[in-house]
C-alpha cells in the first residue's frame, strides 16, 4: 500500500510501550473479538471522525501520534470489517458519525518511527 502518511494515535500510557518496542501491537478489541491496532490518514483535528473522543475513557487517546514506517501490514477498515463478517449493529456502533473510510487496521505488529513521535495536539 502506498499513498498518504499513516498514523497511530495513543494516550500517554500507551506511548511508552510503543516507544520502547518501535511497534504498535494489536490489542483485543471487545466488539471485534480479535486483537487489532488502528491507524488513519487523518490529522489531529479529526478527533470525532476517528472515534477518539475519550467519552468512555479518562485518558486523551490523541495525546501522542506515531508515523507508520511500513504500511504493508495495514488493511483498509471497510475491507477488514467485511473479512471479519461483522454484524451491522457492531459496525454501526463503531462507525456512526465517523469517517471509517479513513481507518486502517492491522492484526500484526506495525513498525513506527519512534524518533518522529510527537504530541498530536
Amino acid at each position: 500500500m502506498s499513498g498518504p502518511t499513516m498514523w497511530h494515535y495513543t494516550c500517554g500510557h500507551g506511548a511508552a510501550g510503543i516507544q520502547r518496542d518501535g511497534m504498535v501491537k494489536p490489542h483485543l478489541h471487545p466488539l471485534l473479538g480479535v486483537p487489532v491496532a488502528w491507524f488513519t490518514d487523518l490529522g489531529p483535528a479529526h478527533r470525532l471522525e476517528l472515534g477518539l473522543t475519550s467519552d468512555r475513557l479518562s485518558c486523551d487517546r490523541m495525546e501522542h501520534r506515531f508515523t507508520v514506517a511500513d504500511v504493508g501490514p495495514l488493511q483498509w477498515w471497510p475491507k477488514a470489517a467485511r473479512l471479519l463478517r461483522l454484524s451491522r449493529p457492531v459496525r454501526t456502533e463503531l462507525e456512526q458519525g465517523r469517517l471509517p473510510a479513513h481507518w486502517w487496521v492491522s492484526f500484526d505488529p506495525v513498525p513506527v518511527l519512534v524518533a518522529e513521535a510527537r504530541e498530536a495536539s
